[in-house]
């Protein structure tokens, strides 16, 4: 067993539930700025304290690569997922953001020549499906795209798609130096990126008024999510391979359920549920040889 992996994916389990009450007080601009200016010292202190040049291996190059993949995956990504959390739950988000290694299958297939077989092309579509139910709530009809929380939906599976478009573009580089260092010089690329539409359209002026649970969320998204998380994360894949690591990512969705349900009093309905269970199977079948 993997504590650090798991200890990773219960923070990000519950980063959707911290984001949803963080935002009841806070502009999504300003939690980000905060999120990402926390979670960028917390890696960097860590990573100086392993390779004080560790920045210094990037070339010119590199720097520019490193800050349109922080556009994609972490600014772009952070604020389509924050807005979209304004309007849909944190069970939804758990859900279809579960779909994210179908969407890599998916991308791989088109743009890295990957092979795809029936096996994959079943979860792609039962994926889908599964999706598709989470978003409509089991109701086929376009009166479903007046709901609010559908476009909040749509915004979460517009992340969804940012994070491949990340992943998929960012791999050759990424295969070329430490994945912590990487992964470091990426998110302060995604703080500074951030930062200026922090300042000015942020709302500051609300930020010693925030009360104790909002600043408590705000801690857990820097320190947590976006900081140890990806500490433990990498951690374990140094001691353990791949795919065993990899399969922890099916506990995700089940872990932003469970706290959402007692820490946000959201309603589970059978839509999400069945929803949820049709992606998770797609996402297998889609994946299978990876976990093998």
């Amino acid at each position: 067993m993997s504590w650090g992996a798991l200890g990773a994916i219960i923070f990000w389990g519950f980063s959707f539930i911290a984001t949803k009450i963080a935002l009841k007080e806070i502009h999504p601009f300003m939690l980000l700025t905060l999120r990402y200016a926390i979670s960028a010292l917390l890696l960097f202190l860590f990573q100086y304290q392993r390779d004080k040049t560790f920045l210094k291996r990037f070339a010119y190059r590199d720097w520019v690569y490193i800050v349109i993949l922080a556009s994609v995956g972490v600014s772009g990504f952070g604020l389509l997922q924050a807005y979209g959390l304004i309007y849909t739950s944190a069970i939804h988000t758990g859900w279809i953001i579960a779909i994210n290694p179908i969407l890599i299958t998916v991308a791989a297939r088109f743009f890295l020549d990957e092979t795809i077989t029936a096996r994959k092309i079943a979860g792609i579509l039962l994926g889908f499906m599964g999706i598709f139910l989470i978003i409509t709530k089991g109701v086929v009809s376009f009166s479903v795209f007046r709901f609010a929380s559908t476009f909040g939906d749509l915004l979460v599976f517009a992340s969804a798609i940012a994070w491949t478009i990340f992943t998929i573009g960012g791999k050759g580089f990424l295969s070329r130096f430490n994945p912590l260092s990487s992964t470091t010089a990426i998110m302060i690329s995604g703080f500074l990126l951030i930062l200026p539409l922090g300042i000015f359209m942020g709302g500051w002026g609300n930020l010693f008024r925030l009360s104790p649970l909002a600043w408590m969320g705000v801690l857990f998204l820097g320190i947590f999510c976006s900081g140890l998380g990806y500490l433990f994360w990498y951690s374990a894949l140094e001691k353990k391979d791949s795919g065993s690591v990899g399969m922890y990512i099916y506990l995700e969705p089940f872990i932003t359920l469970i706290g959402a349900f007692f820490f946000l009093d959201e309603p589970i309905y059978w839509s999400a549920l069945l929803g949820g269970a049709m992606t998770l199977a797609g996402v297998y079948l889609a994946t299978w040889k990876a976990f093998k």
